[in-house]
């Protein structure tokens, strides 16, 4: 007994350390005045001083008032869409489950879902080419673009699909837009919403929203679509049971780009995790008590996501020696490079991975993202994963190769980002020096590790970084002010009105569970995120994460 009381003292004091640490960075902000500033058309407010938090790096912080624009007003402007460097296409995961977040009998759904999915069926034809009052208009771009009339599928694995034919280019493709997901077990289902392959930020937000809304319309009374990467409402983890977002980029010039896009991907999936996981509550409790400092929702303890934490089999791990390897080709000798790396036997078990550059459709599916509440937020993902893939093609154009950023560094910091999210630590691996970075590419090395004198140490500060090193990119694509990217740069740099950053749909969850705790109400958030994954899909520019976007001058000039 005395020997299990000194172990759970000397945990309780490594883990105080570990929060006093991150404490220390933690101090109250003050503001500046009001200024007004023009700045390639968006205005700037007033000065915020973060020069006491050393948390933010970056120097003379300034409001950022991006326009605001209804989304209809957006959609209707086809004129003034913004073009993605590549095509990109969603699978939206969403859990099915009834008023106590209890998932309906496997047999029953099988007959359901088809009802449903016909439905469904019915109702996408209508808005196409009818039109509904409880759907926005279709923009002619887009109902150009649809080949053939919604129509029903036996699938396989997948069952009773409704599929859309779709151009691309001067070919089509036939997606399986609404099912349940194939992968799934037997237990129960999961829908499965997937967009088709858009060429356009506004196009893909289309989809996006209005196939939730789909969802929304078709589903019987007595259920509810919700957009979590776990049921907060279940007892335990059940392997397979979990939602993701998942990400497929394509028309890459060729496999050379595309091999070195994935490497980029790959050399980000921490941040890429931290910025996304959506997950921490399970059995309606998160995994500890949820800590606020000063307006910060620090919460060490409490896991970020669960689903990437139980979900072992269908994702990468976290052993460097078995984690996906840096590619220099898509041949076969690559193909089979990589199998014996993550220690499969063929490309059909082997996608199950992080990041997987050898699809059948020859794009790179990036598997990573925990299902978001918000639509917003899933295009803002999506336009940070492109802007790495065109980061990529501008090495390929000066003729360099993407730096590696090491297995090791990679899967530390990604089992970091899973637990702790934005507030993790940011370890480098030993050997991986500015020095070595910078034989690639200077710049990387100098964003990825930061300065001399000035590392990188907390996971919030290397998704700064990120950013640092993205900036050119996402000005020259016209992503930097979209309204899709805000809550993603507002995670890192602020500010978000009920809480000081970082911050993501994870830390949402747990600040809802903490208020109803605070006010003697049930802690349930599950009649919650039922309300807000339809809020959140009505209108693709709501999100969580409301306030105003605060960047530093190395962000703005």
């Amino acid at each position: 007994m005395a020997k299990d009381k000194k172990k759970k003292e000397k945990k309780k004091k490594q883990s105080r350390e570990e929060n006093s640490t991150f404490s220390q960075l933690i101090t109250q902000k003050g503001k500046g005045k009001s200024k007004a500033a023009a700045l390639i058309g968006v205005p700037l407010g007033q000065s915020i001083d973060r020069s006491s938090d050393k948390l933010f790096l970056g120097t003379d912080y300034k409001e950022v008032l991006i326009p605001e624009r209804p989304w209809a007003e957006m959609l209707a402007d086809t004129e003034h869409w913004t073009p993605l460097p590549y095509t990109h296409g969603i699978e939206m995961e969403l859990i099915i489950a009834d008023d106590n977040g209890d998932y309906p009998p496997g047999d029953e759904m099988v007959f359901r879902m088809k009802e449903i999915v016909k439905d469904a069926i019915k109702i996408m034809d209508e808005i196409l080419y009818e039109g509904r009052s409880d759907f926005l208009p279709v923009p002619d771009y887009i109902r150009q673009k649809v080949l053939a009339r919604p129509w029903g599928v036996d699938d396989l694995e997948k069952g009773y699909a409704m599929d859309i034919r779709y151009a691309l280019g001067d070919v089509s493709v036939d997606i399986d837009t609404f099912a349940r997901d194939g992968n799934v077990t037997a237990i129960t289902y999961i829908l499965e919403l997937v967009t088709p392959p858009c060429v356009y930020v506004e196009e893909l937000a289309y989809w996006a929203s209005t196939l939730f809304l789909l969802a929304k319309t078709t589903l019987p009374k007595d259920l509810h679509i919700i957009a979590s990467a776990i049921n907060p409402a279940s007892k335990e983890y059940m392997r397979g049971v979990s939602q993701a977002d998942h990400s497929h980029i394509g028309t890459f010039e060729s496999d050379l780009e595309k091999v070195q896009a994935y490497c980029m991907i790959r050399n980000f999936i921490p941040h890429l995790i931290a910025l996304t996981c959506n997950s921490p509550i399970l059995n309606n409790k998160p995994t500890d008590v949820v800590k606020v400092i000063n307006g910060r929702i620090t919460s060490p303890n409490c896991t970020r996501s669960l689903r990437l934490k139980s979900n072992t089999t269908m994702l990468s791990n976290n052993d460097p020696n078995h984690f996906i390897p840096y590619l220099t080709n898509t041949d076969l000798n690559s193909q089979n490079y990589f199998l014996q790396v993550v220690q499969k036997a063929s490309l059909e078990d082997g996608r199950f991975q992080d990041v997987f550059p050898f699809t059948d459709w020859g794009t790179i599916e990036v598997r990573i993202s925990d299902a978001q509440i918000s639509i917003c937020r899933r295009i803002g993902i999506a336009l940070l994963i492109q802007t790495l893939c065109y980061k990529a093609k501008k090495l390929l154009r000066k003729g360099k190769w993407v730096p590696d950023a090491g297995s090791v560094t990679i899967a530390q910091n990604r089992e970091a980002a899973i637990e702790r999210g934005l507030i993790s630590l940011f370890r480098p691996a030993e050997d991986l020096t500015r020095d070595k970075l910078s034989q690639y590419d200077s710049e990387f090395a100098e964003q990825y590790l930061g300065p001399k004198g000035q590392p990188v140490r907390y996971m919030t500060q290397a998704v700064q970084r990120m950013f640092f090193y993205l900036k050119n990119e996402l000005k020259e694509l016209g992503f930097l002010y979209s309204p899709f990217l805000k809550p993603i740069l507002q995670s890192v740099f602020g500010s978000v009105s009920y809480a000081e950053p970082p911050i993501t749909e994870a830390e949402y969850q747990l600040s809802l569970y903490q208020y109803k705790l605070e006010n003697g109400e049930n802690p349930s958030i599950l009649y919650d995120l039922i309300y807000f994954t339809i809020q959140y899909c009505q209108d693709p520019l709501n999100n969580p994460l409301t306030g105003v976007l605060t960047l530093p001058k190395e962000m703005r000039d």
